[in-house]
């Protein structure tokens, strides 16, 4: 019996020595962790590629009265986002209600949007067009374009199938979001209160609510509320499918 302890004792001490002269990674700088967040997953859905030629992000806001209905022409891939109110979603066939806080995504397909309550709806239409789509009128006298990005050329862009996914992230007073970093196209848009994203491709952007940012994919990002009321906003990540989605950082953007 003695002589089988001797191997396992060797192989133990072996390993103890191995673990001894290898670099641990560093611990998490605490300023990079999350504090006071919560992130929600709305919906999700997946495109075969995006627009060819440049691109740009766009959140479109609809305040929709009680039985208006707006007949929309086939358009590119986007989510529907339910602010206030009731939106009937009709997609052929098939209807869905959405009520404040819910969100649907849907491919490019004739389709038409309803307002069933005794309230006015405020929802939005999020998604990525072609940037000869800048200055067509939109879909009807009620919309309005709340954010578009500045355009994005093709080159980090591949022509593969892409995610798209709506996120509803919450950040309480003096909140920050974990350093992280997206592998795709991201936009950010303040519902309530405001928030500021320390970025590694420049200074931060201090965002209101109504307003909206974006970056390119590849870019160490960190969200901040530097208020004492919480922080309501959306987060419109469009990533290549077979790249990472997210990346947590172990070190704050900059440091």
């Amino acid at each position: 019996m003695r002589g089988l302890r001797f191997p396992a004792a060797a192989a133990a001490l072996a390993a103890a020595l191995a673990a001894c002269g290898s670099t641990m990674p560093p611990a998490p700088n605490p300023a990079a962790l999350p504090r006071g967040q919560v992130v929600k997953k709305l919906d999700a859905g997946q495109v075969d590629s995006l627009p060819t030629g440049p691109v740009y992000i766009r959140f479109v806001r609809f305040v929709q009265p009680p039985g208006y209905v707006i007949n929309s022409k086939q358009h590119v891939p986007s989510v529907v986002y339910v602010e206030t109110g009731v939106q009937r979603l009709v997609l052929g066939q098939a209807q869905l209600d959405l009520v404040a806080g819910q969100a649907k995504f849907h491919q490019s397909v004739t389709h038409q949007h309803l307002n069933p309550g005794s309230i006015p709806a405020v929802w939005y239409s999020i998604a990525v067009w072609p940037s000869s789509a800048r200055g067509t009128p939109l879909v009807d006298p009620i919309a309005h374009a709340a954010f578009e990005s500045v355009d994005f050329n093709r080159a980090s862009l591949p022509q593969v199938a892409y995610a798209e996914v709506l996120r509803q992230v919450t950040l309480a007073g003096g909140g920050t979001s974990g350093a992280h970093r997206f592998g795709g196209l991201a936009a950010f848009y303040v519902l309530s209160g405001s928030i500021s994203i320390k970025s590694s491709h420049g200074s931060a952007v201090y965002l209101d609510a109504g307003q909206g940012a974006a970056f390119l994919p590849g870019t160490d990002m960190q969200e901040a509320n530097a208020e004492t009321t919480q922080a309501i906003y959306l987060e419109y990540l469009v990533t290549a499918v077979g790249k990472d989605f997210e990346v947590p950082l172990s070190q704050p953007p900059g440091s």
